[in-house]
């Protein structure tokens, strides 16, 4: 069993499938009691040797339909003294690795690094890098926020954490054969929003040196007055309204979770999370999407891209008309006038309908809803991302386009879908039947695999299997497809983006 020094004590790991593996290192101490809502602390030492052979606790959270159907929780234990790292390398040698650094999405209500679905072996294995993954504080033990004079509480504690991690990479990658000056940060959802917020935060900086951002939502975030109302009203719900975030760190964890979720579920919410990062002026000093308009990150070589039919994971059948499509849609188109919003509304279903019509795709009013859902939520963001930085000439686009055969096809190349790919874990606990199996299935996995080593190695996702991917431009829009087959597509879906450009969306 391997068995290696860090400065907090030694640790032994497990080889595992060509790999060395160490799960469940603290990299902060545990959260609780009186450091409960507080920013990360360092982790204390250990003597002896320390079993890393296991996983830590996941973050205190409940499982719905959705997460146990994909394995997202799996059997994991729940616990707030939850801040690990796991680390999965070729050796623990001391050579320098690109290393890549796993942010879990969950809505930032929910995830974990604990599952089998984000084991890093075969990413290590097959590209020869260090692959770690954390945990980081969820829901109201990690996003709440109150603004309230004199309140030791800090905002952003999922992020702090996030950032404690990034520091532990730092001082001790190089020990399991990383080299802490090629950290590319990965991650999916909540993960992927993560990274746009950490690129904006000034205690990041020089923490990691690439980006790839998958399914973010980067107008996810809510202001510091709605987020300090909405955590007003989960003390609220515990009998202590107007105590602030003492009202939480007293709290027993299950009311605590009871009061959470029964707030969570009052929606719909702003952004569809409620919890979600907080720009309020200090951790996190702007909009994550605004700061990256303004440059910031501008360095960082960026991969961004979505899947194509994002919010076809949450496929209700619903709405059945288009006017129930309208009623849904006209809400989030707030920085319209309301008297112009039923026309604009009018105008995207048509856009949809008519592009759908051409590519041969469904056009029931269920159908158009998601899809322009996709498009307001994720896809239109993320371009707009990627031209504001072409001029740096180090922004990569993808789109995946592989479907899901789960529930007759229902879900198309729905959002979560690409995780299994990226890990190379088709087997992993619920995947077979959500993303599929197969020699096409194993290609595609081992192309994605490919490419996000390329990044991490280069910052360049082009490899062999894929051939040359060009750098993003506002021009050609030149966008790698992932999917059963790949290829570079020049400005996909284009009507429906020109559509939200004319309507000035922000």
């Amino acid at each position: 069993m391997p068995t290696l020094e860090t400065t907090q004590g030694p640790v032994r790991g497990a080889r595992e499938g060509g790999v060395e593996v160490f799960r469940g290192i603290p990299y902060a101490a545990p959260p609780v009691g009186a450091l409960r809502l507080r920013p990360p602390r360092p982790a204390s030492a250990w003597r002896g040797v320390r079993d890393a052979t296991r996983f830590g606790a996941a973050q205190p959270q409940r499982a719905d339909a959705l997460v146990e159907g994909l394995g997202l929780l799996y059997d994991a234990r729940c616990d707030e003294d939850c801040l690990t790292v796991n680390v999965f390398t070729p050796r623990a040698d001391g050579a320098a690795r690109p290393v890549l650094v796993w942010l879990h999405g969950g809505a930032f209500i929910g995830g974990t690094a604990c599952v089998p679905l984000y084991d890093g072996g075969r990413l290590a294995a097959r590209g020869d890098v260090v692959v770690v993954t954390l945990n980081y504080r969820v829901g109201a033990l990690g996003f709440s926020y109150f603004a309230a004079p004199g309140d030791a509480h800090v905002a952003n504690q999922g992020l702090l954490d996030q950032i404690a991690a990034l520091r532990w990479v730092r001082e001790h990658v190089r020990a399991f054969g990383g080299d802490p000056s090629r950290v590319t940060l990965f991650g999916e959802s909540a993960g992927a929003g993560s990274i746009l917020a950490l690129a904006g935060m000034p205690e990041s900086e020089g923490l990691f040196a690439r980006a790839i951002v998958q399914s973010a939502a980067p107008r996810g975030v809510i202001t510091s007055e709605e987020a300090a109302a909405r955590s007003g009203a989960v003390a609220a719900k515990l009998g202590a309204a107007g105590e602030g975030a003492d009202a939480l760190r007293r709290a027993p964890l299950e009311p605590l979770l009871e009061a959470q979720y029964a707030c969570a579920a009052a929606g719909p919410h702003r952004t569809g999370m409620f919890y979600t990062p907080v720009p309020d002026g200090r951790t996190l000093p702007v909009e994550p999407f605004d700061a990256f308009l303004r440059g910031s990150a501008r360095r960082v070589p960026l991969l961004i891209g979505t899947t194509r039919d994002e919010m076809r994971l949450f496929a209700t059948g619903k709405p059945d008309s288009e006017a129930g499509a309208e009623r849904l849609l006209a809400p989030q188109l707030d920085w319209l006038a309301p008297e112009q919003r039923a026309g604009a509304c009018r105008e995207l279903l048509a856009v949809h309908r008519a592009a759908r019509t051409a590519r041969g795709e469904r056009c029931a009013p269920a159908d158009l809803h998601l899809s322009i859902q996709t498009d307001l939520s994720l896809r239109y963001h993320a371009t707009r991302i990627a031209e504001a930085r072409a001029d740096a000439r180090h922004t990569w686009m993808y789109r995946f386009t592989w479907e899901s055969p789960a529930r007759g096809g229902v879900h198309g190349a729905c959002h979560a879908l690409d995780l299994p790919f990226c890990f190379g874990n088709l087997d992993a606990p619920g995947m077979a039947d959500f993303a599929g199996q197969g020699a096409a299935a194993e290609q595609l996995a081992g192309r994605m695999m490919d490419a996000w080593c390329a990044f991490a190695r280069s910052g360049d996702p082009s490899h062999e299997g894929i051939g040359a991917w060009p750098v993003y431009d506002a021009e050609s829009r030149a966008t790698m497809d992932l999917g059963r087959r790949c290829g570079i597509v020049h400005a996909p879906a284009e009507e429906e983006r020109s559509a939200l450009e004319r309507l000035g969306c922000p």
